[in-house]
């Protein structure tokens, strides 16, 4: 199992690349504010190719994605924007994208017209060779509809266990839709809020977690989603976090693999 991180908040890429390979990571992932950005995904992959890291996703734009469940243009142009992401993807030999299922239930989304905007997404995707993970964020039914209603080989799921220990805490995706696993967002919080702490350092029972990945046979990435916040900062210099990160990443890798 490789390993991957994203500190989306504290280290700029350029100071966290060269930390993430001394530490011993395999590669990154990159953050949704680049998804449309072709001046910074060039600047991404000159770095990704000095620190000789592998680029495992790019996350697609966030703000808007609500929109898509929803009436009017808003989810029409969003969903032209994820076009635009698939073809940077493409551009930039990125394998995967990710995308949230985060309708907004304050404003009578409606499933139906989602999918009929997702469906033209998800075959531009498919012959640009690029893989879709969408991931789990407010609503089990609408990712688990969406994955029922889209069987295609290069459709999965991306699982966050921030997002189902504080948005959904009783719904064990893993154990639902692990079959369907394309990648992992791994990080901690208190139960309460999106934190993207290091793994170990809130209440996400990763013992629970990683029988749940060993179940269902994943066998793909372990990938950080992280935070350098204000209390780490206190703690840890940048490439001490990064090479703590490294640290809880690869014992919970020990965890799933013994």
């Amino acid at each position: 199992m490789k390993t991957f991180i994203d500190i989306f908040y504290g280290i700029e890429y350029a100071q966290m690349f060269p930390m993430a390979k001394k530490a011993g990571f395999d590669g990154f992932f990159s953050g949704e504010c680049y998804a449309n950005d072709k001046n910074a995904l060039k600047e991404i992959e000159h770095l990704a190719y000095l620190h000789n890291l592998e680029w495992e996703t790019s996350h697609s734009t966030i703000p808007k994605s609500t929109t898509i469940w929803l009436e009017g243009n808003e989810g029409d142009e969003y969903c032209k924007v994820l076009l635009s992401n698939l073809d940077n993807c493409k551009q930039y030999k990125i394998p995967l994208i990710v995308v949230h299922v985060a309708p907004d239930f304050s404003k009578n989304p409606s499933f139906e017209l989602g999918i009929k905007r997702l469906m033209p997404v998800v075959e531009h995707a498919k012959k640009a060779g690029i893989k879709i993970a969408f991931e789990n964020i407010n609503s089990a039914d609408y990712l688990f509809k969406t994955l029922e209603f889209f069987t295609d080989s290069h459709v999965g799921f991306c699982y966050d266990c921030g997002h189902e220990a504080c948005y959904e805490p009783d719904v064990r995706f893993l154990a639902k839709v692990g079959n369907r696993l394309f990648c992992t967002h791994l990080h901690d919080n208190d139960g309460k809020g999106d934190c993207h702490w290091l793994p170990f350092d809130g209440a996400i029972n990763f013992e629970q977690i990683c029988k749940e990945l060993k179940a269902c046979g994943y066998k793909g990435n372990l990938t950080l989603e992280l935070c350098y916040n204000d209390e780490y900062c206190k703690k840890y210099t940048k490439e001490e976090f990064v090479r703590e990160a490294y640290d809880r990443v690869q014992r919970l890798k020990n965890m799933i693999e013994n």
